[in-house]
């Protein structure tokens, strides 16, 4: 695992990402500080999934500079070893988490120690081999979000809030540098909501941390900084407590800032 860069865990300047001749996401300089706990926040097509993708290397800026735990993001910047690397370093928490339906909880979890160990994770993972020191690590994930007796459980069998616990306990035994959530508690009702950014913060605990939020209430609960997106530009970057219904309206619209009403 690569050493965080001491004075910024993502630095960008100058980004664009275009596609279709439209531009996606502009933004002309961001810092994130090691640690930090960011909460992006906009409406739909505002560039918050864009940004993300271009922090794990899967969107390719049109220009500009990305650089995250140290490593620059720009075509033909990365090799391919070097940005498994990377991604090693990065754990993500999407909309739809990623789970393998047939597989078990412990097997689903397992999925986070792929980046460290060493051989084909490919092979290793389909034949379910793992060295005993992650199984054990992986059980012990599993006991911290609650989910110990479900270990041999297959995860179609699981509840969506289940669910969640399990893709957190993949990235508390992933260890990762970076933490980027998108729209983490999607589908869940708001005390399952509530439980799974408690969740989030406790994986991210020793990781720097952004998260896409839709309810502005969850926002102090994963953070204490908020860029505002619209438009693919940041129009707003300040403390949580500063996200009142001013600055959403600006955001949505006053007809559509989420809590209006």
């Amino acid at each position: 695992m690569s050493a965080v860069n001491a004075m910024s865990a993502v630095q960008i300047d100058g980004l664009q990402v275009a596609a279709g001749g439209r531009v996606l996401l502009q933004v002309d300089h961001l810092r994130v500080a090691p640690g930090e706990r960011v909460v992006v926040v906009g409406p739909n097509g505002a560039g918050k999934s864009t940004l993300l993708r271009c922090l794990s290397g899967f969107a390719v800026p049109s220009s500009g500079r990305v650089e995250v735990l140290s490593r620059t993001l720009a075509p033909q910047a990365l090799s391919s070893p070097a940005l498994r690397a990377l991604r090693a370093d990065v754990g993500q928490v999407l909309q739809g988490l990623h789970l393998v339906a047939r597989l078990t909880v412990l097997q689903n979890t397992l999925v986070g120690a792929l980046g460290r160990l060493q051989g084909a994770p490919a092979v290793r993972s389909w034949w379910h081999r793992f060295p005993p020191a992650e199984v054990d690590a992986a059980q012990q994930a599993l006991q911290a979000v609650g989910l110990a007796g479900r270990a041999d459980d297959r995860v179609d069998r699981l509840s969506g809030g289940e669910r969640q616990k399990v893709a957190m306990a993949r990235l508390l035994l992933q260890r990762p540098l970076l933490v980027l959530a998108d729209e983490p508690t999607a589908s869940l009702d708001p005390a399952a909501a509530q439980a799974a950014c408690a969740l989030l913060r406790q994986a991210a605990e020793s990781a720097t941390l952004i998260s896409i939020v839709h309810d502005p209430a969850l926002v102090p609960l994963l953070g204490s900084r908020v860029l505002g997106l619209r438009g693919g530009r940041i129009v707003f970057d300040g403390p949580a407590l500063a996200l009142d219904a001013a600055v959403l309206s600006g955001l949505y619209g006053p007809e559509t800032a989420p809590g209006a009403g």
